[in-house]
């Protein structure tokens, strides 16, 4: 009987580190390793840090670009529902013609 590839997933991993060296070895995100996460490279002991730092510049494009789920920033509105029509006078608030006239609505 075969087993899904999912479920043996940590094992192959684990077959495939070639030694404990290799588990804690930090890369960036094309794959060439890095010495550290924490050091920068700086013009001088207390100077600025410089653009030609790849490994911090290819840190902070990851970190930028990292999607947070949770945070949806273009709702889709799947809970609206209803009928609206305009009661009042709301020029100051909306500049679409349509909403110009009382009565108007959409569904």
């Amino acid at each position: 009987m075969s087993r899904d590839p999912a479920t043996d997933q940590l094992v192959n991993y684990k077959k495939g580190i070639k030694s404990v060296e290799d588990q804690g070895k930090i890369t960036t995100g094309s794959g060439n390793p890095v010495d550290s996460h924490t050091a920068s490279l700086t013009a001088g002991p207390r100077g600025p840090i410089l653009v030609q730092d790849f490994t911090l510049i290819d840190e902070l494009a990851h970190f930028d670009r990292e999607r947070i789920p949770e945070r949806v920033v273009h709702a889709k509105g799947a809970g609206a529902f209803g009928y609206f029509e305009v009661t009042h006078d709301i020029s100051a608030y909306c500049k679409a013609k349509y909403f110009r006239k009382l009565g108007r609505g959409h569904h």
